[in-house]
């Protein structure tokens, strides 16, 4: 009413600039908005939820964005979300028996929150911060805890109320995970070592034993989907070799996961019809399991390295 009217009065700008920019004033804390980028900028994001809103702000700060660029940029990002709605739609019609596989070759931070989908189930494999590979060197330890701590945040928002998490990490920092889990109200279910047999051999450290297990955090509030038969698959200790370049499940990742033990997991953490998400995809093993067991799957992988691999392996 007799707002708009005064304001255009006093402005000279027309209705539908000043609607436009109250949307924003109203939709963007000035606390979060950016000073390199235009109000245009930020009118093209005013509609999005907060998260969102920060990802394609430091998107197009970062990138030197122009706003044609950034609309662009998120046209683009609408249709891939079609096109992984329309295929959760599709199998959810044809039922669990089929699994699709999507792979996106991004950061999981930046292409999870846009999606807007919703998972059943998360099996990831994050970096370790351990080891001398260059994707895996992520700072001093604090660097890494807060590292962690935004990847735990993402995959927060992107679960179903009812859900489960398997999470991987290095004995290294087993302590550290599990207090971000409480302190994100995370529940932890179980505690399961992969007891890797084969990896431990040849190696002689001097002042400390032979580190043959890492540690997979089930975490959730969602029932495990447990077969009837009584088996080792029951236990919390999973004994398995690390793939190797002469294993029928052969080596196309540094740090891969054997493919029986992500098996037991998509299997044991998901039914039939649900969406299976992998935001460090690595090797791709979650797909290969996905398949197997017959899961629709997400898998997010940021080297691009290791996208062919993965396409080649899961025959994409």
């Amino acid at each position: 009413g007799q707002m708009y009217s005064q304001a255009m009065d006093r402005t000279g700008f027309e209705y539908h600039t000043i609607r436009a920019d109250s949307l924003v004033s109203e939709r963007i804390q000035f606390v979060r908005r950016r000073t390199n980028l235009s109000w245009s900028h930020h009118r093209e994001v005013a509609a999005l939820e907060p998260p969102e809103q920060d990802v394609w702000l430091a998107k197009a700060e970062e990138g030197e964005w122009t706003c044609a660029h950034l609309r662009l940029e998120l046209r683009a990002a609408r249709y891939e979300v079609a096109k992984l709605r329309d295929r959760a739609i599709a199998i959810e019609q044809v039922g669990g028996d089929c699994a699709l596989i999507r792979v996106i070759h991004d950061d999981m931070m930046a292409v999870l929150p846009p999606m807007a989908l919703h998972f059943d189930l998360v099996i990831a494999d994050p970096p370790y911060n351990v080891t001398p590979w260059t994707w895996d060197q992520l700072g001093d330890a604090q660097e890494f805890i807060d590292k962690a701590r935004q990847w735990l945040q993402t995959i927060r928002g992107v679960v179903k109320p009812k859900y489960t998490l398997f999470w991987f990490c290095s004995p290294h920092y087993a302590a550290d995970m599990e207090m971000l889990f409480r302190e994100l109200a995370m529940p932890i279910k179980s505690r399961v070592v992969w007891h890797r047999r084969n990896l431990a051999m040849g190696a002689n450290p001097d002042n400390s034993f032979v580190g043959s297990w890492e540690m997979v955090f089930h975490v959730g509030n969602r029932p495990l989907n447990l077969p009837e038969l009584w088996d080792d698959g029951r236990f919390d200790v999973q004994i398995f070799p690390v793939p190797q370049t002469n294993f029928e499940d052969e080596k196309v990742h540094p740090t891969q996961k054997p493919l029986k033990l992500i098996e037991r997991l998509v299997e044991f953490g998901s039914y039939p019809g649900d969406l299976v998400l992998d935001p460090f995809a690595g090797g791709g093993t979650t797909g290969a399991a996905c398949q197997i067991v017959g899961r629709q799957c997400i898998l997010v992988e940021r080297e691009g390295e290791y996208i062919t691999a993965i396409r080649q392996r899961l025959g994409l």
